[in-house]
Parts: structure tokens; C-alpha cells; sequence
């Protein structure tokens, strides 16, 4: 297994064990961050697979086509994702 393979699974665990409001807190937190290493691909498609895992209403609005856009904020309201 690789480092990025291992990155993942660690990262998937831990944002599985978040609340919906902490998992919605790490994903505003990338919003804006145009920085890139394989590192934090591999963590943003955990938070993409966590998120997706948690079946939100809305998903589609930051998640087309199984990819994650993270140019927006979002919120979570009654189980509903909302762009703020």
C-alpha cells in the first residue's frame, strides 16, 4: 500500500467519525485553497466519499459526476445541503 492508498483510508476513517457539522466545517475549510499535492487530493477524496456516504439532500450541488467542486461554501440545514 502507498503512502497516498494509506493517506486515504486514514483520512476516510477520521472524517467518518466527524459529526455533520464537523464534516461541513472541513469541507469550507478547503474552499478557496487552490494548493495541490497528492497528499490533499487524497484527503479530498475522502471528504468527497464521506460526505457522499452521509446521503445529504442537495448533494448535487457540490458533487457532480462523483467529483467534488469546492468553490463555494456550504451549510447544512434540516439534512439539506445549501451554497451560502
Amino acid at each position: 500500500m502507498t503512502f497516498t492508498e494509506d493517506f486515504y483510508l486514514n483520512s476516510i476513517e477520521k472524517l467518518s467519525s466527524l459529526s455533520d457539522d464537523e464534516l461541513i466545517h472541513s469541507f469550507n475549510k478547503e474552499v478557496g485553497n487552490l494548493g495541490w499535492t497528492s497528499t490533499r487530493g487524497a484527503y479530498l477524496s475522502a471528504l468527497n466519499d464521506a460526505i457522499s456516504q452521509r446521503n445529504f439532500k442537495g448533494t448535487p450541488l457540490i458533487i457532480k459526476g462523483g467529483r467534488m467542486s469546492i468553490k463555494r461554501h456550504i451549510s447544512l440545514r434540516n439534512n439539506q445541503l445549501e451554497l451560502v
